[in-house]
C-alpha cells in the first residue's frame, strides 16, 4: 500500500461541487438514510477508495484520483468558469476540453459500476441456465473443472438441475477493472459529445429557483414519449448537465447553440430529473430547492422528495435484462460498488 495515499475520493469533483455550495459547505440530501445535512465540501459525495487501483507492483495507489482525474479537472475548470461567466460558448479549445470533461463526468459515478455489475450478473445467470439445459455442455465443463481441482465433487446432471434452483448468482468486479472500463468508455464518448451542440439554461439571480446536482450529474431525456436506451446521434434527445446553481448545460443535435433564461418551472423540472435519476444523493446550495411533482405542481420540500422516491431507488434495476426469466438483483450499495482487487 502506498504511504500517505488519499483514501477519501470524490465521486463528483470538488471544484464542481463548489459551484453548488456556499461558504465551503453544501447541502446533501440522502435518499438511503432519508436525511439532509449541510457538510463541508471535503466530506461531500465521498466514497472511500473508490478510484484506488493496483499498479504493476501490486501496490494500492491513488494515482487515478490524485493525478488522472485531478489533472483533467484542473485543465477544464477555467473553461467551465469561462462558459458560466460569459454565458456562451466559444468553439475551439474550450469546447474540446469540455467534451473530455463531460465524457468523464458521465461515467466516473457509482451508476456506471451499478450498470456494469448488474449486466455481468445477468450474463452469468443466463450462462448457468444454459449450462443446465445441455447435458453434454455440463459434463464438458465439469471435466475441465475436475482437471484443475481434482477434489471437486461432480453431481449427476439431473441432480445438479434440481440443485440449480437453490443457487444465488452474484458477481464481483475488481476495482481496477472498473477504472479501466471507465477510462475506455470515456475515451469512446469524447468524439460523440464533441459533435453535439452545447446550449445554456440560466437561472436568474433574483429568483429563488436554483439548479441542483446529484450522483448522476448528466441526464439524457427524450423529447418523445418513447425513449431508446442510447442517446448517441439521437436528434430527439437532450442531455441536461447542471454546471452550477445558476447554469445548466444542455447538449443536443440542434443546428445552432442557444443561451436562454429558464423559468422557475423549467428549473423545478430539471431538478426533478436530477432527483429521480440519482442513485442515492442530490446536492444543493440551499436546504430547500424547487422540484416538480409527478402532477406538474412545484414543491420546495426536500423531505417530501425523499418520501416520493426513496424506496424506488432501492429496487430499481439499471443493468441489462439479458434473461427475463431470471430476476436481477438491484446492486446499488456504494460499499459493494467500490469492491476490492484480488490479492495476487
Amino acid at each position: 500500500m502506498s504511504p500517505n495515499r488519499a483514501r477519501k475520493h470524490h465521486i463528483l469533483p470538488r471544484k464542481f461541487l463548489e459551484r453548488f455550495s456556499r461558504d465551503n459547505r453544501i447541502w446533501v440530501l440522502d435518499f438511503e438514510t432519508k436525511g439532509q445535512n449541510n457538510v463541508r465540501l471535503e466530506e461531500a459525495a465521498v466514497i472511500k477508495d473508490f478510484y484506488t487501483v493496483k499498479t504493476i507492483n501490486l501496490q494500492e495507489d491513488d494515482l487515478i484520483e490524485q493525478k488522472f482525474l485531478s489533472d483533467i479537472e484542473g485543465k477544464c475548470d477555467p473553461a467551465i468558469t469561462e462558459v458560466i461567466n460569459n454565458q456562451t460558448f466559444s468553439k475551439g479549445n474550450t469546447w474540446a476540453l469540455l467534451a473530455n470533461y463531460i465524457a468523464l463526468m458521465y461515467n466516473r459515478i457509482p451508476l456506471f459500476r451499478q450498470i456494469l455489475l448488474e449486466t455481468y450478473e445477468q450474463f452469468y445467470g443466463k450462462t448457468v441456465d444454459d449450462l443446465y439445459e445441455n447435458e453434454e455442455m455440463y459434463y464438458e465443463l465439469m471435466n475441465e473443472l475436475k482437471k484443475k481441482s481434482p477434489d471437486i465433487e461432480v453431481l449427476p446432471f439431473e441432480e445438479a438441475k434440481k440443485a440449480k434452483d437453490k443457487l444465488e448468482i452474484s458477481a464481483d468486479i475488481s476495482r481496477t477493472f472498473y477504472i479501466v472500463q471507465m477510462m475506455n468508455y470515456a475515451a469512446s464518448l469524447v468524439p460523440i459529445i464533441h459533435k453535439m451542440t452545447p446550449n445554456l439554461l440560466l437561472a436568474r439571480k433574483y429568483l429563488d429557483a436554483k439548479f441542483i446536482t446529484g450522483d448522476v450529474p448528466i441526464i439524457p431525456i427524450s423529447r418523445k414519449k418513447t425513449f431508446s436506451s442510447t442517446w448517441f446521434n439521437d436528434p430527439d434527445c437532450d442531455l441536461y448537465f447542471p454546471l452550477s446553481s445558476h447554469c445548466c448545460l444542455v447538449l443536443n443535435y440542434d443546428s445552432l447553440p442557444k443561451s436562454n433564461y429558464a423559468s422557475s418551472q423549467r428549473i423545478a423540472w430539471i431538478n426533478h430529473l436530477v432527483a429521480c435519476n440519482c442513485t442515492r444523493i442530490v446536492l444543493s446550495e440551499e436546504e430547500s430547492f424547487v422540484w416538480m411533482r409527478e402532477n406538474s405542481t412545484i414543491s420546495s420540500d426536500a423531505h417530501e422528495l425523499v418520501e416520493a422516491w426513496g424506496e424506488e431507488k432501492k429496487t430499481i434495476l439499471r443493468g441489462a435484462h439479458i434473461d427475463k426469466k431470471r430476476p436481477a438483483t438491484c446492486r446499488n450499495d456504494w460499499g459493494h460498488l467500490r469492491s476490492k482487487d484480488p490479492e495476487n
